[in-house]
């Protein structure tokens, strides 16, 4: 582990047991319905970062049309809340998007602030500051939480349903860049866009796809990690300015360690 990660939350100290992180996170966590080609409807999962910017897979919206925000255990046919914008990572190979909506416009937040003490419940989820080059297996056989929206079969309406699950690994793929974590979850494809929020209380990174081997071997849930995060920000100045103003001023220029007095 690198100088710069020693302080940081996963280094030491005792993590949340996961109905507290459920408890903690779970407000933060919506589902996205999206209009497929066909005239089926389909799910997927969002959480909001603050100002009404939501994060997703990018998967989950790229080839639908009406997407719409939905909060708890909704019905189909009850009223969502409506996407103004989608924004996509710069390279498509990246499987994250930024969405925006007026559901949480309200909610700011500086990230380099403290977060509510534990036992209080989040309006949004901050973006932590972790490089791919601090993990370095930091965080194998470390715990945490996925909160979705993946199918239940007979269930009459979708149900938001979290899982405990455990880093098996950090890898670097060779057809994408960034890390992506291995967890022990089971993969399911309606969780894909769900935050993994790590034991020690923060966002650890994104729930994206599945790794399916070659052979008849069930696949690997893959988690990617926040930095892909800071392009998306980065290049959306525009849309994003009044929702996440406390990253645009701040977070790329801690990174390339500019000036930002």
């Amino acid at each position: 582990m690198t100088d710069e990660a020693s302080d940081q939350p996963w280094a030491n100290g005792k993590g949340l047991p996961p109905h507290e992180l459920f408890t903690r996170y779970e407000g933060c966590v919506v589902r996205v319905q999206v209009a497929l080609q066909t005239g089926d409807l389909a799910n997927g999962t969002a959480f909001h970062i603050g100002g009404g910017a939501y994060v997703t897979a990018r998967h989950v919206i790229e080839d639908g049309t009406d997407l719409t925000l939905f909060t708890g255990d909704t019905r189909y046919g009850d009223k969502g809340h409506a996407v103004i914008d989608v924004l996509k990572h710069p390279d498509p190979d990246i499987d994250l998007a930024v969405i925006t909506s007026d559901l949480g416009r309200e909610a700011f937040g500086d990230h380099g602030a403290d977060l509510p003490p534990k036992g209080q419940r989040l309006s949004f989820i901050p973006l932590p500051e972790i490089w791919g080059e601090w993990i370095d297996d930091s965080f194998v056989l470390t715990r945490g939480m996925i909160c979705g929206y993946p199918r239940v079969p007979f269930s009459r309406h979708p149900n938001k349903i979290a899982v405990s699950a455990e880093v098996n690994a950090d890898i670097d793929r060779y057809d994408k860049s960034h890390v992506h974590f291995i967890v022990s979850s089971v993969a399911r494809g309606g969780f894909s866009g769900a935050p993994f929020v790590s034991e020690f209380d923060f966002l650890l990174g994104v729930v994206t796809e599945e790794l399916i081997p070659d052979t008849q071997e069930s696949p690997f849930t893959t988690v990617i990690a926040t930095e892909p995060l800071i392009d998306i920000i980065e290049k959306n100045e525009a849309p994003l300015k009044g929702r996440l103003d406390h990253y645009l001023t701040s977070w790329s220029k801690n990174k390339k360690g500019e000036d930002i007095s």
